[in-house]
């Protein structure tokens, strides 16, 4: 019966997701995925992967996928939702030293439903990732346990790919290394020529550091420092990203876990834990994450999306909790039922439908188009902006026009926080039949912090639509022949 109820959640939440990538514009960053992924040969395409502050994996992975699937909206987020169904399957599929089949279906379970509905960018790389960390986890153990060249091997390898998916990937990796050494000391030591992975990590990632020293300015980074209040939230994050209260719950049922846990009796010097090795998996997650927080209190580069890595680890640990209790069946029947529920819950899905994509430009491409546009003034108010290559930004405004045929001329807007935007944007479009496209966060140090979008008051011959509120949003303008 349990195994029913779980197979129908899990159907529902998938074609929820199904349903949310056919219906929702790209955000932003989606659009980027796009026009990284349909650069139109390789050579042009490593330009664009450097340009970029991202790894560049995922990158290539979709300009193949996109070569074989075509680029609509859903055919970007289709690997994605793939490899979140494949995260959940993964631990299922596996055999894990000191996990059940139940404790591996509700660990599964748990990371299934850790995504949510419609919680991510799904033209990005963190669906991938959560797969990648999976695998990473599990040999990770397998490590800990019986430590071994090929064992070794294979989790050096996972954690480059994890790294070379998203670059924060490097902190949870260290930790695990940090942790390895610790509990197996001269066994780990003589695995080290499995180092080698991370050789082709490291090389791209020296040719890669320039850029990656641009866009760590102080006058460029664009996320705040983390704070103890901030601190707490990612912790929440790292638990249940859809609700905080995920946080409060998972910890109610981690004690009434303990609480029903019976005296174990003294184990025999001779008989090992079955569980100590994946404890230490747990416990390295802990690690990472004190660490990446640690790390974003120093610098301003840490969101939420960027610890991925750690939730199967953590997860784990919810598990193994559960697998203490006095009775685990009920306590695995709560966790899946927490995780399931939350990612079945209404308002997420709701939100979903009618949120659209305030930060981004698909909405405002085609109204353009609608108006028989040519000449487009692209302006993404960001921090990164002046340090972006101009034609990254001309490919990435005209992007949607070039999917669709629409051969529209696009010209780069870029702007300072002291100056405003508005005469710009008018300056740049300029023919015939111009318009403009601005995507802004007044939230941020931008030019419409301090100079809202005001456009179509300030030049009545301009008609615009904005999707979004005051704060997060973008514009499409277009003028009156």
């Amino acid at each position: 019966m349990l195994i029913a109820l779980v197979g129908v959640a899990v159907v529902a939440i998938g074609i929820e997701r199904t349903w949310l990538a056919h219906v929702q514009p790209l955000w932003f960053d989606e659009a980027w995925t796009l026009s990284v992924a349909t650069t139109p040969d390789w050579k042009s395409f490593v330009g664009e992967a450097y340009n970029d502050v991202n790894a560049p994996l995922y990158y290539a992975l979709m300009r193949l996928w996109t070569m074989a699937a075509g680029a609509s909206d859903f055919a970007l987020r289709l690997p994605g939702l793939l490899a979140v169904i494949a995260a959940g399957l993964i631990p299922l599929a596996s055999r894990i030293k000191g996990l059940s089949l139940e404790a591996r279906l509700t660990w599964g379970v748990a990371i299934f439903g850790w995504w949510g509905v419609g919680l991510f960018l799904n033209g990005r790389c963190y669906g991938p990732l959560l797969a990648l960390s999976v695998l990473q986890a599990i040999a990770f153990a397998r490590l800990l346990e019986r430590p071994s060249q090929r064992d070794a091997w294979l989790w050096c390898a996972l954690a480059a790919a994890a790294v070379l998916t998203q670059y924060m990937a490097a902190i949870p990796a260290a930790a695990q290394g940090l942790v390895y050494l610790a509990a197996c000391r001269k066994q780990a030591f003589r695995t080290w020529p499995a180092l080698l992975a991370f050789a082709p990590m490291l090389g791209w990632m020296a040719f890669h550091a320039p850029r990656l020293r641009a866009f760590s300015g102080a006058d460029v980074a664009w996320h705040p420092l983390v704070t103890p209040a901030t601190a707490l939230q990612f912790t929440a994050f790292t638990v249940n990203p859809s609700t905080p209260l995920g946080l409060a719950l998972a910890a109610l049922l981690i004690a009434a876990t303990l609480l029903m846990a019976p005296r174990s009796p003294p184990q025999a010097k001779d008989e090992p834990d079955p569980a100590t090795h994946l404890w230490l998996v747990v416990g390295a997650a802990v690690a990472g994450l004190v660490l990446m927080l640690l790390f974003g209190a120093l610098r301003p580069s840490l969101t939420g999306r960027y610890l991925t890595p750690l939730a199967p680890g953590l997860l784990l640990g919810l598990v193994l909790c559960a697998r203490r209790s006095a009775h685990p069946r009920l306590a695995y029947g709560a966790l899946m039922a927490l995780y399931l529920g939350v990612a079945l819950w209404p308002r997420s899905f709701i939100a979903g439908l009618h949120e659209g994509a305030p930060y981004g430009y698909e909405q405002a491409s085609a109204t353009l188009m609608r108006h028989g546009v040519t000449r487009v003034a692209f302006l993404w108010d960001h921090e990164a902006t002046r340090i972006e290559a101009p034609a990254s930004l001309q490919r990435a405004g005209g992007v949607f026009f070039r999917r669709a045929g629409d051969p529209v001329a696009v010209t780069p807007v870029v702007t300072r926080p002291d100056q405003d935007a508005n005469p710009l944007a008018l300056t740049a479009a300029t023919g015939p039949h111009p318009g403009i496209i601005w995507i802004y966060n007044r939230r941020g140090a931008t030019s419409a912090r301090s100079f809202p979008p005001r456009i179509q008051a300030l030049y009545p011959r301009w008609t615009c639509e904005q999707v979004g509120d005051g704060e997060i949003g973008n514009l499409a303008c277009w003028r009156a022949p």
